[in-house]
């Protein structure tokens, strides 16, 4: 049989042949324990085969099967392949994606409880009658209390009866105890009420070709650009309903762990017991059941993060994005994959349809739909007639002259106070937690910085102490400067911590949420929030990204967008694109059930992603958008590969890079023409958790010979990466720090 050994290094990446013994079987997708060098590994079987071109004394016994039934499916085998060939991963590396990460080693099994069952209903009577006196009077409460439980559900988990009454009972024949299996259910307290679902008419028309695909086995990507309170999530459930009758399964992501409760709820409205949910924020156990589930034919849908994206699905027919343009669908981590094109890679291989869908998808998206290669479904309007709220621009320069140096516009505030008086709720949104972005000295200018990292550090007055956003690591606030000692320091930046207090100071009867990094740690505390507000507890909720997409709270009628100009400064190409999404998914949360209005305070209203936003004109900013980037050819016009070398040792980090640039230099000299941009230099945070980082940054035009750039660029990486430090390469990078 076919072994891939379940070792990541480009050294063994390799198939291996191994013999079956007699007496043993293993199908494709299993895993079994061999023999490698002088130990043991396991491998998953990739094939089956009765011949191999080695000699006999050069085969090894397969050691033990660890599986009866696969744990990775042929798709899944296939896919990883497919991945290998893309990202230029290991094999081994790309099937352990493919499932629960503690199988590997059998580092976790099914969950056992200790269950009684009624096996003898008279017997049981007897001795609910030996429970009272001649008189009637109850003489063993906690074993008549015992007896009622499991008269009524007939079988109960020992960890809710009495124990001595259980073993009582089991001794005298009324009962047994086994061991059952049990499923860690990780939302099993949201409720879901059902609701009935009316399309209108352009949801109907976009459920119809997009079902009709589904139906056909059609590979199409279809771009569903929808307005925010388009009703998306409808269209999502429809289309899903659809792949089901037809016996095929589906999968549906959602940009971050946040916004899967809420996406759950309403599906398990539609399809309770059919949905299996996979994210990071899981349990190990939570996520081994889920998966199990799968592999059981117990769940045909498949909802979760991007990581979702692997798990397996028999006759899948269907695979939907939501809020397609969130950067979290790329990894951050090698492989660099993006989800949208693993979802592809798996459309191509069980014909199945993909789904993009956003108010605000990619510039490259979009084009695309031009071009013909994705086709494009519209909902341009709110559904059930409803009007997009109005955006009013505040001008915070304006307000700076008049004295107010605070985070809240005047504008904003009567605003929140007419929120206040008609009991309605408002959000505010801001995309920097803590207290402050920054700790400066008014004498010397010194800003206080990780140890650890190139970053400034942010004071968090939760705790009075200064932490690093990128490592996690807490500093003391000290009294002194430590570069020139004057006993003075300034906080610069607000964040959302602030924000929070500024508003309790202006507002003191109002009821204030934040929802950011800090205050979802906690396992259900996001999901927490999240109802509190839906609920009506709070009036105001603040909170970074995760309240600025996907989420729908009919009470909400104020949305504001503190400091709109934070990502035009950030000197990535999608800067403009950011911004016009970022205000235009957070005014899209008011105004969904009753009309709302948006407040947009920025230094920059001349600026024309925040002129379209305002004007919610998605349309009028591509167009201007893609022609600004094709004449600085940005992409789409342009590919961007970026290669990063990280050491503890800073001259050992440059070293390789000088390696690699020198290389490089040699195999792109005949593509010299098409070279827009070509700089190697230390990265833009040079050191991050201690270690030193440089990095590689090449921009090249869009044409025949990108794809001989690239292979040039992944030979380069191959050969330097065995060099000591870590070498990652990501081809149209998300994050260029």
């Amino acid at each position: 049989m076919e072994v891939i050994v379940d070792i990541a290094h480009s050294s063994v990446d390799k198939i291996f042949d191994y013999e079956l013994p007699g007496g043993m079987s293993a199908q494709a997708g299993s895993r079994i324990l061999v023999p490698f060098g002088r130990t043991q590994v396991e491998g998953i079987v990739l094939a089956v085969k009765q011949e191999t071109a080695l000699s006999p004394e050069k085969i090894r016994a397969v050691q033990r099967v660890i599986d009866e039934q696969p744990v990775v499916t042929q798709d899944q085998i296939l896919l990883a392949k497919y991945m290998c060939a893309k990202y230029h991963a290991t094999m081994a590396f790309c099937l352990r994606l493919m499932f629960p990460a503690k199988l590997r080693g059998e580092r976790i099994r099914p969950k056992l409880i200790r269950v009684a069952e009624v096996v003898s209903r008279e017997k049981l009577a007897e001795e609910e009658k030996k429970c009272y006196t001649k008189e009637g009077v109850v003489r063993a409460k906690n074993r008549l209390a015992t007896i009622c439980k499991l008269k009524e559900s007939g079988k109960m988990p020992t960890a809710l009866l009495d124990a001595p009454s259980v073993r009582y009972l089991r001794d005298s024949g009324a009962v047994a105890i086994q061991e059952e299996q049990e499923y860690r259910e990780p939302y099993a307290k949201l409720a879901a009420e059902k609701k009935q679902i009316e399309l209108n008419q352009e949801q109907r028309n976009a459920v119809e070709q997009i079902g009709r695909a589904v139906e056909q086995g059609d590979k199409q990507v279809f771009l569903l650009h929808g307005v925010t309170g388009s009703g998306k999530t409808e269209v999502y459930i429809a289309c899903v309903r659809r792949a089901l009758e037809l016996g095929k399964s589906a999968i549906v992501l959602v940009p971050e762990i946040a916004l899967t409760p809420q996406m759950l709820g309403e599906f398990s409205r539609n399809f309770p017991g059919e949905i299996a949910v996979f994210h990071s924020g899981l349990s190990d156990g939570e996520r081994f059941d889920e998966w199990r589930r799968l592999r059981q034919g117990q769940a045909h849908i498949i909802l979760g993060a991007r990581s979702a994206i692997f798990m397996p699905a028999e006759h899948l027919g269907l695979i939907i994005l939501d809020e397609e343009h969130e950067a979290s669908y790329k990894a951050e981590n090698f492989p660099p994959y993006h989800a949208a094109e693993v979802a592809k890679m798996r459309a191509a291989i069980n014909q199945a349809s993909v789904v993009l869908a956003s108010a605000t998808p990619l510039i490259e998206d979009y084009a695309k739909t031009e071009l013909g290669i994705y086709q494009l479904v519209e909902l341009p309007h709110r559904v059930a007639g409803r009007k997009m709220p109005p955006i009013l621009l505040v001008d915070m320069k304006k307000e700076f002259l008049r004295g107010n140096r605070g985070m809240l516009s005047l504008a904003l505030q009567r605003e929140m106070a007419g929120v206040l008086e008609r009991g309605e709720q408002g959000i505010l949104f801001l995309n920097r937690r803590g207290y402050a972005s920054s700790v400066i000295c008014p004498s010397c200018g010194h800003a206080r910085m990780c140890s650890h990292c190139d970053v400034p550090l942010k004071y968090h007055k939760s705790d009075g102490q200064l932490h690093c956003h990128y490592c996690g690591r807490v500093f003391p606030l000290e009294a002194q400067c430590p570069d020139c000692g004057e006993p003075f320091y300034k906080l610069s930046g607000a964040g959302t911590e602030r924000i929070q207090e500024e508003v309790r100071r202006i507002f003191p009867g109002a009821r204030v949420l934040r929802m950011d990094f800090d205050t979802t740690r906690k396992k259900n505390a996001y999901q927490e929030i999240f109802q509190a507000f839906r609920q009506g507890e709070a009036d105001f909720l603040i909170g970074t990204q995760m309240i600025s997409r996907g989420l729908d709270f009919p009470g909400v009628t104020l949305a504001a967008v503190l400091a709109a100009d934070t990502m035009l400064t950030t000197g990535d190409y999608r800067q403009e694109e950011r911004t016009f999404s970022m205000i235009e998914q957070v005014g899209g949360r008011a105004g969904r059930a009753r009309p709302g209005k948006v407040v947009v305070q920025t230094y920059n209203p001349e600026h024309y992603a925040i002129g379209f936003a305002a004007r919610h004109d998605y349309k009028g900013f591509y167009r201007q958008e893609i022609q600004f980037r094709k004449n600085t050819l940005r992409p789409p016009f342009s590919r961007m590969f970026r290669m990063v070398f990280v050491h503890g040792d800073e001259k050992k980090a440059e070293k390789v890079c000088q390696k690699a640039e020198n290389l490089l230099k040699g195999v792109l000299e005949k593509y010299k023409s098409d070279i827009i941009l070509f700089v190697a230099k230390p990265a833009p945070v040079a050191k991050l958790e201690g270690k030193a980082r440089y990095h590689i940054l090449l921009k090249v035009r869009t044409g025949k010979s990108t794809a001989a750039i690239q292979q040039a660029l992944w030979e380069v990486w191959e050969s330097v990466r065995k060099d000591g430090p870590l070498v990652s390469f990501d081809v149209d990078p998300y994050d260029v720090n």
